[in-house]
């Protein structure tokens, strides 16, 4: 058997028995990826529906600026979080680096645009007559936005989604600004990086296939919600 088939039995045995070191890696990168989600969502949903449904001077131009953090790449986004939060940083007093909240911060930080980015494209497509009918039915600013949101309710949740998908598969803010910490801030990209560059594939593979489970699952998750939504 070649090595590369060695290294796929190991892998599937190594899932299949549920080894302690893919559990914990495991349990670490869903814990990172779903509180960041978790955070992204809790600003980007409200802002990205407040966005949509406000009109003002200067709407087009912060749309656009939203559009282009979309492009950013990810190593912009560690060295700005990672300049917050160094020994010397404004935040550097909270020893943040290296811990599991810094790859939070971090992972919150890149996947905020797009899910505001997201919530507002799903809220700018409803139908007029939604609001239309709420406003003919008496109801204020507020409750017609919420109504509003309350309609693109699948399609915000798709954002939510696939806010985790982007930060699941996340591996240079988890590496410099976790640090890869065995036990604390090991994620599962970080892991597969350090496995693969010390000739280790078994526990890489089976990490590997993980995240592409993980992944078809959020794709498959998207796009049931999208054709709902539609």
């Amino acid at each position: 058997m070649s090595d590369l088939g060695q290294a796929s039995k190991e892998a599937i045995r190594l899932i299949l028995s549920a080894d302690e070191e893919i559990i914990a890696i495991v349990s670490a990168s869903l814990r990172f990826s779903l509180s960041s989600t978790v955070l992204a969502s809790v600003i980007g949903i409200p802002a990205g529906v407040a966005l949509a449904n406000a009109h003002f001077r200067f709407k087009r131009f912060l749309e656009d600026i939203l559009n282009t953090l979309l492009a950013v790449p990810t190593v912009v986004v560690w060295l700005f979080v990672y300049t917050l939060i160094f020994s010397k940083g404004p935040l550097g007093e909270f020893h943040l680096l290296f811990t599991p909240a810094a790859i939070i911060i971090g992972q919150t930080v890149l996947i905020l645009p797009l899910v505001t980015s997201l919530a507002c494209s799903a809220v700018s497509v409803v139908s007029p007559i939604v609001r239309e009918t709420a406003f003919t039915l008496g109801a204020g600013r507020s409750r017609i936005i919420l109504t509003v949101a309350s309609e693109a309710r699948a399609a915000l949740f798709v954002a939510c989604i696939t806010g985790f998908g982007r930060v699941i598969g996340e591996v240079g803010i988890s590496l410099i600004l976790g640090g890869n910490i065995s036990g604390y801030t090991r994620t599962i990209t970080t892991a597969i990086s350090l496995q693969t560059s010390k000739g280790e594939f078994a526990l890489g593979l089976a990490l590997g296939m993980i995240l592409l489970f993980a992944a078809f699952g959020v794709n498959i998750a998207a796009r049931l919600l999208g054709s709902k939504s539609s």
